[in-house]
């Protein structure tokens, strides 16, 4: 059997049955857009693979659990955005570049997430004060300037290892000072993925 032109409804139904082959056609037309929504928040390629990898081969392992009403995407992506909060929840990452914390401060829903959102936002700035300067500027211009490492190094003529030694630096520093402030900038995490 073709599986190629079916509707993914079809193919699930298919999965349910054990059908390896509508599996891997499945797995074909999201592999790839799951790979780049993942891309998008870890920042890391192999760990974005291998994050859609676990997710899927879940997916085939449950198959006959998946209630959909034909179009597989919003729960691949759901389903993905949960496994994404639980990377970033595990590896507690809790630096959050100022421009997000303030957009999600704009999107919050109550007095509480608002207020939260700018406690996390003050203490990430007080943080990042205590930073000497250069390893500062390096930090900015990666998280919130969104440069690439080689930029950064060109633009403050460092070397591409001192930049990373740097922000290596500055993400543990920062880490352990907002340590207290894990479930805020979780909360945050899950606004950035709406």
């Amino acid at each position: 059997m073709i599986f190629k032109g079916l509707p993914d409804r079809t193919l699930i139904d298919h999965c349910k049955e054990g059908n390896d082959k509508a599996f891997n056609e499945l797995f074909r037309r999201y592999f790839n857009k799951l790979y780049q929504f993942s891309l998008k928040y870890v920042k890391d390629e192999s760990i974005a693979e291998g994050l859609v990898l676990d997710l899927l081969l879940k997916i085939w392992q449950k198959s006959d659990e998946i209630r959909t009403d034909g179009e597989i995407a919003p729960y691949l992506f759901s389903a993905m955005k949960n496994t994404l909060f639980n990377h970033i929840r595990k590896r507690q990452e809790v630096t959050v570049p100022l421009d997000l914390v303030s957009e999600c401060v704009m999107k919050s829903s109550s007095p509480a997430e608002d207020f939260e959102a700018k406690e996390l936002q003050f203490a990430y700035s007080n943080t990042l004060t205590q930073l000497s300067p250069q390893r500062k500027k390096v930090f900015v211009m990666s998280r919130e300037m969104d440069m690439n490492h080689k930029e950064i190094a060109a633009e403050l003529k460092l070397s591409l290892n001192t930049v990373e030694n740097h922000i290596s630096a500055s993400i543990k520093f920062l880490r352990r000072e907002l340590q207290k402030h894990t479930d805020i900038a979780l909360l945050l995490a899950i606004c950035f993925f709406l």
